[in-house]
């Protein structure tokens, strides 16, 4: 493992590590504790080759996969023993590969893109020897921009014109050695990716429930006023015409509370503010109270308890990087 300067960590695992007879079971055991839970089988079980290259990227994490011929499926066995529930954006460099889930089956070559829904079964086969990135993003991260992610799940984005070449060429452009000295916050970067997958996925990032598009809204409002220190549940149900009670019901589908969501966007907006190096200038305590906190204090446990570390060790790591 290598770290790459305050926050930035990266790690490689490769199978010309280990004996060519143990290539296969390592790779299998490598993917299952440091990316997901899967079965793997390849042709080539005998002298298999492949690659895994990690790093951070904000609340995402940045893999680049290249492997020999395999065969990947995740079961719901394997499902149910998951550490991990969110998502994959997948977007394969080099190669071909058929892949299935919710009944629908594509066909993908190079350039292509393609969501993958890790809480569900699907299927992978990938020919012959590929190069793939995938961004891992948090299941609730996501759905703050494509509401209903399954919609999306296993439909081929295809890189010849509109988002889905936006898309496909910013993916293009990631590499885990690069994100470190990008002029702009992993965090930020993170969100662009999502953001253009929204885009990408035009009519099915739109498939919802009347319930699911005013929650929506509701985290817009979340996201735009998480400043306000006092904002309350009763504020945000008058702002959307609706009962206090029926937001807290609302909440509680998405298995989440005000409170809860609310921290999170003060989290998220105090990460940025702190990883920006326009906002160095900003000592902890005004970084605190520009996220809704009046007390540093209670911000700095919050900060630690969600990132690992204090706002000022944080900052400092990320200082003494650049």
């Amino acid at each position: 493992m290598v770290a790459i300067g305050g926050s930035h960590v990266r790690q490689r695992w490769s199978t010309a590590d280990v004996e060519a007879r143990d290539a296969l079971a390592y790779w299998v055991d490598t993917i299952c504790k440091s990316f997901l839970e899967i079965d793997i089988d390849s042709p080539r079980r005998h002298r298999f080759h492949a690659q895994l290259e990690q790093s951070t990227l904000g609340p995402a994490t940045l893999n680049i996969i290249e492997a020999d011929s395999q065969n990947i499926r995740r079961t719901p066995a394997r499902i149910a023993h998951s550490r991990y529930d969110g998502y994959f954006v997948l977007h394969l460099r080099a190669g071909q590969l058929s892949f299935q889930q919710y009944g629908r089956e594509s066909y993908l070559a190079a350039g292509d893109c393609v969501l993958i829904d890790c809480n569900a079964p699907y299927r992978l086969v990938c020919r012959p020897a590929t190069r793939s990135v995938v961004v891992r993003c948090p299941r609730d991260w996501l759905r703050n921009w494509i509401a209903v992610p399954e919609s999306l799940a296993g439909r081929p984005l295809r890189p010849d014109g509109g988002w889905s070449a936006t898309l496909a060429s910013a993916l293009a452009n990631l590499d885990t050695e690069g994100t470190a000295d990008l002029a702009l916050p992993e965090s930020v970067i993170a969100e662009q990716i999502a953001a253009l997958l929204a885009l990408a996925a035009g009519p099915y990032a739109r498939v919802e429930r009347r319930s699911e598009k005013l929650l929506k809204r509701i985290l817009g409002t979340l996201r735009a006023r998480c400043h306000e220190p006092g904002l309350t549940p009763a504020e945000v149900a008058q702002a959307h015409g609706i009962s206090k009670r029926y937001l807290h019901h609302l909440f509680a589908q998405r298995a989440s509370t005000f409170g809860d969501e609310l921290m999170r966007m003060r989290l998220a907006h105090a990460y940025r503010l702190l990883s920006d190096p326009r906002f160095a200038e900003l000592n902890v305590s005004e970084v605190a109270a520009r996220c809704g906190f009046l007390e540093p204090s209670h911000f700095a446990r919050r900060f630690r308890k969600a990132y690992g570390s204090a706002p000022t060790e944080f900052r400092a790591r990320l200082r003494a990087s650049t």
